[in-house]
């Protein structure tokens, strides 16, 4: 695509509303800036990197279904290469974009154990990058991308035949939206998620496929319940990020209306229940306007 604008679009009322929303978010400290420097994900990396010889679950199949094999996937902020290694034995090769140090260390591990010879990747920050690939993916990054049309429109270029994004609806910082509610009376400003997204690919002139995908939340394997109190305690600690006593007794005071009894156990009633949505769209033959 040439000619195109990058930053173009800030004028765009979908694009407006997007900065809001991550904007309310920022300053309620819902999660960092990453537009500063620093390795935001230093102590988490280790928690995305899995096995890239793993079968692929239900959601990974369906985004298989869109990749040929003589793909080039460029995977932007691709962290520990979760997806992109496991898709790699199905494309030629895979191109992961990723600023982390922490990430690409994993990346890394998880390259070398596996033996696998068709993936590098690049620190480069997005959407600075010169990278390209047949097909673009990136999953769960938008989240924390305030300027997020020029964004979307670099991803539209980068990508000869298909970009794909995948998002979790409601976003993860979301899911705990009740649990606040109830303990403190008031829900936290909500990050931006799928409905400002597809508002500004709409706004763009792109018309993605929005495909809800089938499987469950990898990271709170606690939904499933059967929880004694003490971790159900601890997992109401885990997600507000607290440690200290005055929170946890609060927790404990108000366990009836945060969970569900069982005679297996307790079960989170405050969750709100998450599906991993896959928005995509064909790159050929759409240029997006000139500003």
């Amino acid at each position: 695509m040439t000619g195109l604008a990058l930053t173009g679009f800030a004028d765009s009322s979908a694009a407006d509303r997007y900065a809001a929303v991550y904007d309310a978010a920022l300053a309620a400290e819902r999660f960092a800036d990453h537009s500063r420097p620093g390795d935001h994900w230093a102590d988490w990396a280790a928690l995305f990197r899995q096995d890239p010889q793993r079968p692929l679950d239900a959601n990974l199949s369906i985004i298989a279904g869109f990749l040929q094999s003589d793909d080039r996937l460029l995977d932007v902020g691709g962290g520990a290469g979760r997806v992109s290694l496991a898709l790699a034995s199905r494309v030629a090769e895979v191109i992961l974009v990723e600023p982390s140090a922490a990430m690409r260390e994993q990346f890394n591990a998880a390259r070398a154990a596996a033996g696998i010879a068709n993936a590098r990747i690049t620190p480069d920050r997005w959407p600075d990058s010169s990278e390209t690939g047949d097909v673009v993916h990136l999953s769960d990054v938008t989240y924390f991308v305030r300027a997020i049309a020029p964004f979307i429109a670099r991803l539209h270029c980068a990508a000869a035949r298909r970009v794909l994004i995948t998002v979790w609806h409601p976003p993860p910082g979301d899911l705990d939206a009740e649990l606040h509610r109830i303990l403190y009376g008031v829900a936290p400003p909500r990050w931006p998620g799928l409905p400002e997204l597809a508002a500004v690919l709409w706004e763009m002139g792109l018309l993605p496929q929005i495909i809800p995908l089938p499987a469950t939340p990898w990271w709170i394997p606690e939904t499933s319940g059967g929880l004694s109190e003490a971790q159900a305690t601890d997992l109401a600690m885990r997600r507000l990020n607290q440690s200290d006593n005055a929170a946890r007794q609060l927790i404990a005071n108000n366990l009836d209306a945060l969970f569900d009894r069982t005679a297996q156990g307790l079960t989170p009633r405050w969750l709100t229940p998450a599906r991993e949505v896959l928005l995509t769209w064909e790159t050929g033959g759409i240029e997006l306007p000139e500003v």
